[in-house]
Formats: C-alpha cells, structure tokens, sequence
C-alpha cells in the first residue's frame, strides 16, 4: 500500500512540475503583440500571425507581421525596425516559429522595402518580391541569428527609438504611449490568452 501510495505522489509532483514547464513555454498572444507594436510612434496598424503551413513532407509554423505606417511617417532606420519586429515576432505563439516574415506599407499601401537594413544586421534574410518587396529570416537555428534572437520565446523588445519619423503632430504623445505599452508588455500575465495559432 505504501509503494502504491508513493508512486501516486511522484506522478502527481511530476506532472505539476511538466505543467509549470509548459506554461513558461508560452509566448505572448499575437494581439498583445500588435498592441505594443501598433503604440510605437509613426505605426498606425499592426496584423500579427502564427500558422502552421503544411506542405505533402514539411510543416512549417510561420509567425508573420503586416506593418502599416501612419500617413506621413518615414521609416529612419530600417535595420533598428527590422530587428525590433523580428524580435517581436519571435516573442509569440504556442510554440517556437520556424520563420519570421516582416511587410511594411505606407498609409497608402504603398509598400516599404526595410529588407536592407536586416541584410546590414546579419539577419542574412530572403527577399520577397520586387513588386511586393518584403523578408523572411528561416534560419533560426543558425549563427548569428541564434544568437540575436536568444531562447524561445524571447522578450518583448523595447520600442526602436527614431526608427520611424512620425508625422509631425502628436509625435510625443505617441511616444509616450509607445513606452507605457511596452512596459505593460513586459509584465507577466496570470491569465492565459488565445495565441492566434492557426493550423492549416
């Protein structure tokens, strides 16, 4: 009776402890996501997205951000808003993405090619499109981007600072929002939220 009872206890300890380990795995949702990164000055609208795309040997989990600028707004530092929507990407999901795809686009619709400011960061990106320009970053695993990106999921980056020229009203007021959303990123949630994962 005392064995059974021992082992009864050791199960019950281990599958708390694999139930603490898997909640710490959990990235952040993909709306808390486009709410940090919609408050940083000169972005007007951020679409968020982790999917799993299958093909007949592979499946791929793919974590995607459409950034839309406000109108007027000029990306400054390309490299500084390629790395900050990269490590925004990488902080999402229900598991760790296997590649990371940034799009940028006017107020217009016009799109905004920042793919050279990742190239000079060492993120060794592939292009897209000439007609659409935008980039993916797919290998994770190797160097130096393993090391930029750290373990999964990473932290909420902090705003990149000057990366864009916002239009010229209301540029402090959006950075003040810009830093109290981060900051209230960076805090922990008890509650668990949906993720936005979609599988196809």
């Amino acid at each position: 009776m005392r064995v059974v009872m021992s082992c009864c206890v050791v199960l019950l300890l281990f599958g708390a402890l694999s139930g603490c380990a898997a909640e710490k795995l959990h990235g952040r949702s993909t709306a808390r996501a486009e709410s940090a990164i919609e408050a940083v000055p000169g972005i007007g609208r951020a679409e968020a997205s982790f999917e799993r795309l299958r093909s007949t040997f592979t499946a791929v989990d793919s974590a995607t951000v459409v950034v839309h600028l406000d109108t007027g707004a000029m990306v400054t530092d390309p490299g500084k808003l390629a790395e900050y929507l990269l490590k925004s990407l990488w902080s999402i999901g229900e598991t760790a993405p296997t590649e990371l795809a940034v799009f940028v686009e006017a107020a217009d619709g016009t799109p905004v090619d920042i793919s050279s400011g990742a190239v000079e960061n060492s993120w060794s990106p592939v292009l897209g499109r000439s007609d659409r320009p935008f980039f993916l970053v797919n290998n994770l695993s190797r160097e130096p981007v393993k090391s930029k990106l750290g373990p999964w999921p990473g932290p909420v980056p902090p705003p990149p600072v000057d990366a864009i020229r916002p239009r010229e009203d209301g540029g402090s007021a959006q950075r003040s929002r810009s830093a109290n959303a981060w900051i209230a990123a960076s805090i922990p949630s008890v509650s668990k939220e949906p993720s936005g994962l979609r599988v196809k």
